[in-house]
């Protein structure tokens, strides 16, 4: 096994549970100058100063997604504006974005733990790294290609799509690694199995990078056979992170055992989201998470909405990080779309703008080719004309909305379902 920093990657756990300890109670008075973070430790009655012992922890409030949109763009900073240097944001619940800021420290701490990461996957310094994730205000991309240089790997930032391209790029370059959905590595295979290459003969990829969406044991070992990974000696490895953490932050190391939470950057705890009790080692629970590490933005006691199970055990690769073993659903109602976080209330957002569009609707999750597809499915309002034009404007507004291509169809008036109680607006007829 290799490592980037072995030191801090090894380091025991109880050092590493003082060290928590000791950032943790610094975040607190950090954040405490906020106005926003102020307010919401005295109306909870805890000052940053109470923190004494461990188990203090749990007086410190969550802090919840609708914080940051709601004080949006910069009501959660905690740093100095004048030491921003890089702005990320995904899309909300509203319309309204999710951000995150970053000082020269906070990329570095994110470049850090992104090379940790590659490396305990396999990455060596030699390799030709295809990077697929998508550029641009959403983190990902920009979270792989840091990392990887800090490695020292040869990035190709391709960004996503683009097939036939990818593919060229990877028999003219020998690439060993590619990075992107785990839904697009999937693609990948099977279009170039259509163009007549076989990626376990004529390709040379060893090492699959993949996040940004729930993916199955079934499904990865079809893209580690598929994709010729562990023929080539390697295997595909997972990725986890959340914006309000500051992007993609954890993957499986080569053991696969479980998905490495860096302890000394990030503080776990595993709750029962009705109790709020730390869950039994081994059990399901909702993963809340605190920044230790951040300066602009950090963001204490994250109720990340993610059930989880976790394991505290030190790995087979001699790590003794936390380690995310197995993921049950999500406690919201988000769904995720090929690494795209989609809200049914995003949608309803855009539709019920139009007085043309009745509030009778539903979104339908496809599969194609192994790429995921959404189809907004609306009945128009009594006496409305709803032409092509105005159907090819709306899928712009959506797409922009949500950051996903989604088609809509308008469906005649009374063919859609009623509901007397909740209602389902999501049909999801993917595999």
């Amino acid at each position: 096994m290799s490592f980037f920093e072995q030191n801090w990657e090894t380091m025991p756990q109880d050092q590493l549970r003082e060290l928590q300890f000791k950032k943790f109670k610094m975040q607190a008075r950090h954040v405490y100058g906020s106005p926003f973070f102020k307010k919401r430790f005295d109306e909870a009655g805890f000052h940053p100063d109470d923190l004494r012992a461990w188990e203090d922890i749990k007086k410190v409030p969550f802090t919840y997604k609708t914080d940051l949109r709601d004080n949006y763009p910069t009501g959660l900073l905690s740093g100095k504006w004048d030491d921003v240097v890089r702005i990320h944001m995904t899309s909300g619940t509203t319309g309204v974005p999710t951000p995150m800021v970053y000082t020269k420290n906070d990329l570095d701490v994110w470049r850090r733990c992104m090379a940790r990461n590659f490396i305990a996957g396999g990455l060596q310094k030699g390799d030709v790294v295809q990077q697929a994730h998508g550029l641009g205000l959403f983190t990902g991309g920009f979270g792989f290609h840091y990392g990887l240089e800090h490695v020292g790997a040869k990035v190709i930032p391709t960004g996503a799509g683009g097939s036939d391209r990818q593919l060229r790029l990877m028999q003219e370059w020998g690439t060993t690694v590619f990075t992107g959905t785990p839904s697009y590595a999937a693609y990948m295979a099977e279009f170039a199995l259509e163009r007549g290459i076989d990626p376990v003969k004529d390709l040379k990829l060893r090492l699959g990078f993949h996040g940004g969406e729930p993916c199955s044991d079934e499904l990865r070992e079809r893209i580690d056979n598929r994709l010729g990974y562990r023929a080539h000696g390697g295997g595909m490895r997972r990725c986890y992170g959340l914006t309000e953490m500051g992007g993609p932050i954890s993957m499986d190391c080569e053991a696969v055992t479980g998905i490495h939470i860096w302890a000394d950057h990030y503080l776990v705890e595993v709750l029962d989201p009705e109790t709020l009790d730390d869950v039994v080692p081994g059990k399901p629970g909702e993963l809340v998470m605190s920044n230790l590490s951040f300066e602009a933005m950090p963001i204490l006691r994250y109720r990340t909405g993610d059930k989880v199970v976790v394991s505290f055990d030190t790995c087979a690769c001699g790590r003794t990080h936390p380690r995310i073993t197995g993921f049950v659903g999500r406690v919201d109602d988000m769904i995720l779309v090929s690494g795209t976080n989609i809200f049914p209330s995003q949608v309803e957002y855009v539709l019920l703008k139009h007085p043309e569009l009745s509030e009778n609707w539903r979104l339908i999750v496809g599969e194609e080719k192994g790429l995921h597809t959404l189809k907004a499915e609306i009945e128009p309002a009594a006496g409305a004309q709803i032409d092509e034009r105005f159907v090819a404007n709306l899928e712009k507004e959506l797409h922009s909305n949500l950051e996903k291509k989604c088609a809509v169809e308008i469906k005649p008036v009374g063919t859609l379902p009623r509901f007397e109680g909740k209602a389902v607006r999501v049909v999801d007829q993917r595999n």
